[in-house]
């Protein structure tokens, strides 16, 4: 799918939000770039100081921005090993996702009935809101998603769905885990395309993902404490 580069760009942006610069790096190649832009991200009225460099060498080090004046910015190497970069004034804007807007569109598109963007008690979760008496959660950080999904099963003892935009750090146990508690791991990547009016095509729906036939066989897996029920266990002995 085409929208992947969209996916998996999120799931590597801490926060959602980075400088128009490095927006247009990474998705300006992808033909749906100007309608993301203009359904789902929003100007935050910050400007970055630093700039990833395009051009890392191997002290990886982010190029500092320097605004000598609105037409003369320059992203300059902080180790002198590349010329400067000469910047436009927009290129240094820091824009965001509009939670609202993009949360509710997905949730529209799924048939979820959403109940307002907000977090529970893990920072990296959004609670989205419910379909069919199953509850619906997003997280963007998948770097931590033991840790993510043993919060909200702690929090709900009961199954939910949890959507992620890329299958990334989705390990055998992980996946076990959710099966056996007859909770879905929804990747965005592999499940919606952006439309040119700023909607979302489905691949499959959400009751399509939770029949057992495209669930994990439990027999793949040798694995006998999975990390949840290890995290579990922790958090009781603990309590």
């Amino acid at each position: 799918m085409k929208d992947k580069i969209l996916w998996e760009y999120l799931a590597e942006l801490p926060e959602q939000e980075a400088a128009w610069l490095e927006w247009k790096y990474h998705l300006t190649n992808w033909n749906l770039f100007n309608t993301f832009y203009t359904h789902y991200l929003r100007f935050e009225c910050r400007r970055v100081k630093l700039l990833n460099c395009p051009a890392p060498c191997e002290q990886g080090y982010p190029r500092h921005v320097l605004e000598n004046s609105p037409s003369d910015i320059k992203a300059v190497c902080p180790q002198n090993q590349a010329e400067p970069i000469q910047l436009k004034f927009r290129d240094i804007l820091i824009y965001s996702i509009r939670y609202e807007a993009f949360h509710q569109e997905i949730c529209t598109s799924l048939n979820i009935r959403y109940s307002a963007d907000r977090r529970i008690e893990h920072e990296n979760v959004w609670h989205l809101g419910e379909y069919s008496g199953t509850e619906v959660y997003l997280t963007y950080e998948t770097s931590m998603l033991t840790d993510t999904i043993s919060s909200i099963y702690l929090l709900l003892q009961k199954s939910f769905i949890l959507m992620v935009p890329a299958a990334k750090n989705v390990t055998p146990e992980i996946q076990q885990f959710m099966a056996k508690n007859n909770s879905v791991l929804f990747s965005m990547e592999s499940e919606l395309s952006l439309q040119t009016d700023g909607s979302f095509k489905l691949k499959r729906n959400i009751a399509e993902c939770m029949k057992p036939s495209n669930q994990p066989c439990p027999q793949r897996y040798q694995s006998k404490i999975l990390p949840i029920e290890a995290y579990k266990y922790l958090f009781y002995s603990k309590s």
